[in-house]
Order: structure tokens, then C-alpha cells, then sequence
């Protein structure tokens, strides 16, 4: 594979006509930095606030419209998060969070990446705190969901996850659906799975009547260096898009770390899904304010809000694999 320049553009073919070509600019405005947000994995944004997980944190964090921290909430056992982290064999590897409504009310669905069996449950929070979620959750503030049959269908046939191993690291819902994404590891695929909601919340609900929910696939393509491929790391649906972060890490399994070689952001317009298999898809690398690369490991993002025709103002994090973490807020720019 070859290197990406900081601005790509392209034009990427589809089974019925080519997709015009566009040129991306992602740009860091501000940089924040937690010490007592760790390994930040996972973001939300519900009205005036913030919320955020950690892959190897028990709590959801709750930030304040700027961004200060407001509230921290354990959402499930705390044993083995002495240290400020949890260790890297137990821990429930949360990687991404996105907000659902039902029967009208607001729930933050979290969800665990699959790579190990610790890491094969999702956490349901009812925001308003007053109803099904805290049945079943004892003295924490989530409802757990075993989601290792959902996970086992998925590695059911090799070709499913591209050749990787389970390895979700984003979660979004919009359109009715709620989209997966499949971090390529290796000479593996990133891998965009969707589900009906209808499906699948009866599912996470536990419904008596409830059937596992089948998953639709896409294939995607995302930016090369040294011989590697940028893996799918965050989601957000924003109109008609799903956005999401990426990064390039010198790591050849879903279990350990690796050097980080760049960050991106792009997003896969809805009608694109479909068209045909492994699309090239607009993708930038975040450059800081000067003009060079960031070099954290950008892990989610929510669209904040869009400031005229092909640009959004965004707000990203990122992991440090230190136990720090750092918010963004960044301009993306297409034209």
C-alpha cells in the first residue's frame, strides 16, 4: 500500500456511476487533556453534554458543554480499577457508546470490542435513570447484555470479519438501524455490519420473543502506510453519513498495542452502501494547527454541528495508551 497525503481526494468507482471527487481537511482547534479520564474509547453527545467511556474503565464520564468534567458513574464492578485501570486481561474493553431512544426515552448503549471473552458484553444506561435499565442492574448504573452468541454469529464464517479477528470498535444508531464497525487488523478488511433496531433492541432487551439479529455487510478501504491499513475506530451518524475516526497502529492482533502512525477522519455516505464490496472511502489524516500530523490515536467522535456547505465542526478523542486521554475539537472541511 501506498502512503495517504493530508488531503485526499479521488474519484471512487461504484457499480452504477463514478462519485464525484472530493478533497478533506480535518484540523485540530483546541486540544484538552484528562488525567482522570482514561484510555477514552467512546463518545456521545445528548443537548448540552458529553459522554464518554474508557476501554479499560468501569465508569461513564459525563462532560459539561465545555467540556468540563461534570459527573463519573460506575456502570459495572469496580474491582481491579485500583491502580486508575483496569488490567488489560479483565478488562471489558468498551469501545464504543452511541444513544438510542425507546418508548421515548434516551438510552446510552455500550458496547465491548469481542476480542476476548471478558470482552463480550454491552452495558444499556438510561439516561433518565427510571425504568427497565435498572432492573437486573444492582447497585450499578447499567444493565449488562451478554453478546456472545451476536459476536459468535459474526466469526461463524471467516469471510464475515475480512480475515481479522472480532474486533468492533465503533457503534452508532440512525435510519433505523444500529451500524458495527470493524476494525481491519492485519491484512484483514474494515468491515461496516448494520442491524435493524426493530431487532435489535427487543434483542438487547431480552424479550422473550426476541430473535438474534442478522447482520447486513459492507466492505471498505481506508489508507495505507509501511505496508499496513488504517482500522476503523469510531462512529457517528450525522444526516445523511455515518462519520467516523481511524487510525494506523504497527499492531498485527485486536490484543495488543502498537506505534501509532496517523489518525484520520472520513465519513461513508448511506447510499454508497451496497453499491459494490471494499470501496475506497474519503478519508484525511487530523493535522494539528500547524500543519502536522496528530500522532495520538483518535478513538471516536460526534458531529457537533455543520457551519455552512462541506464543513463540520467536530469533537474527537483520543487514548494515549498511558491512561490519559485528550478531546479535540476539529474543523473537516469537503469540497
Amino acid at each position: 500500500m501506498s502512503s495517504t497525503s493530508c488531503q485526499q481526494s479521488g474519484v471512487l468507482m461504484t457499480n452504477d456511476a463514478a462519485i464525484p471527487e472530493l478533497t478533506m481537511k480535518a484540523v485540530i482547534t483546541q486540544t484538552l487533556h484528562y488525567d482522570n479520564l482514561p484510555s477514552a474509547s467512546g463518545l456521545e453527545m445528548l443537548g448540552d453534554h458529553y459522554y464518554a467511556v474508557g476501554d479499560d474503565s468501569p465508569y461513564l464520564y459525563r462532560l459539561d458543554k465545555n467540556f468540563r468534567m461534570e459527573s463519573q458513574e460506575a456502570i459495572f464492578d469496580t474491582t481491579g480499577f485500583g491502580n486508575g485501570r483496569i488490567p488489560k486481561d479483565e478488562k471489558v474493553d468498551l469501545e464504543g457508546i452511541t444513544l438510542l431512544q425507546h418508548q421515548g426515552k434516551p438510552y446510552l448503549l455500550m458496547m465491548g470490542s469481542g476480542s476476548a471473552p471478558a470482552r463480550r458484553k454491552a452495558y444499556l444506561y438510561n439516561i433518565c435513570g427510571d425504568d427497565i435499565c435498572r432492573e437486573g442492574a444492582g447497585v450499578h448504573g447499567a444493565k449488562t447484555v451478554d453478546l456472545d452468541k451476536l459476536y459468535q454469529q459474526l466469526e461463524q464464517e471467516a469471510d464475515t470479519l475480512g480475515g481479522s479477528l472480532l474486533n468492533i470498535e465503533g457503534v452508532a444508531a440512525g435510519h433505523g438501524k444500529l451500524y458495527l464497525l470493524q476494525r481491519a487488523i492485519g491484512t484483514g478488511q474494515n468491515v461496516l455490519i448494520s442491524y435493524r433496531l426493530s431487532e435489535f433492541i427487543p434483542f438487547l432487551l431480552g424479550e422473550t420473543s426476541a430473535q438474534l439479529p442478522q447482520p447486513e455487510l459492507a466492505y471498505f478501504r481506508l489508507p495505507g502506510l509501511k505496508n499496513l491499513q488504517a482500522g476503523f475506530s469510531g462512529a457517528y451518524v450525522h444526516d445523511d453519513k455515518l462519520f467516523f475516526t481511524a487510525s494506523l497502529e504497527d499492531t498485527s492482533d485486536a490484543y495488543a498495542d502498537g506505534e501509532v502512525l496517523g489518525s484520520y477522519i472520513g465519513y461513508i455516505p448511506f447510499s454508497w452502501v451496497g453499491k459494490q464490496d471494499t470501496l475506497q472511502i474519503p478519508t484525511t489524516q487530523i493535522l494539528q494547527a500547524d500543519g502536522n500530523p496528530y500522532t495520538g490515536k483518535a478513538e471516536s467522535l460526534v458531529v457537533q454541528k455543520r457551519e455552512g456547505k462541506g464543513k463540520y465542526k467536530l469533537v474527537v478523542v483520543s487514548d494515549d495508551d498511558k491512561g490519559g486521554s485528550e478531546l479535540l475539537e476539529v474543523l473537516l472541511s469537503v469540497e
